[in-house]
């Protein structure tokens, strides 16, 4: 019987999922078993993702098992990325509150690494509503 390889899943809430997945595991069952995690009903949003060897991130097709991607050759486990794949043209479209907090902390991450283009103005702007919603209202 074939071992397997160990892999790494980069959550969105900064976790980081350790497993060792099996030769035969399908892409579509392991976006499975980390939706799960999150008690996630609205999968269709998101998808797992690894960075080639340059720099470009790649989706794993859910139709093919997670081991026959290209992933890049070096030792130590394969790093993977649960993020968002597919946007919406509004919030008010997500029905599920785990689906609504791990869109806010995909564009959160994405302004972090500066993937994401903002101004300094907007960058305040969004954090006084993360502050906002984490304390509540100000008063004195």
């Amino acid at each position: 019987m074939t071992e397997g390889r160990r892999c790494q899943v980069h959550l969105l809430d900064d976790r980081k999922l350790e497993l060792l997945v099996q030769p035969k595991l399908l892409a579509k069952e392991l976006l499975d078993l980390v939706a799960s995690h999150f008690n996630l009903k609205e999968k269709e949003y998101f998808g797992i993702a690894f960075t080639d060897e340059t720099g470009h991130l790649n989706w794993l097709q859910l139709d093919r098992r997670v081991l026959e991607h290209d992933f890049p050759k070096k030792s130590g486990p394969v790093v993977l990325y649960f993020c968002v794949r597919f946007y919406i043209e509004s919030i008010s479209y997500l029905k599920d509150n785990a689906t609504i907090e791990l869109f806010f902390l995909n564009a959160k991450s994405c302004i972090y690494k500066e993937l994401i283009d903002v101004d300094s103005e907007v960058v305040f702007e969004l954090a006084s509503y993360i502050l906002q919603e984490a304390k509540g209202d100000f008063s004195r």
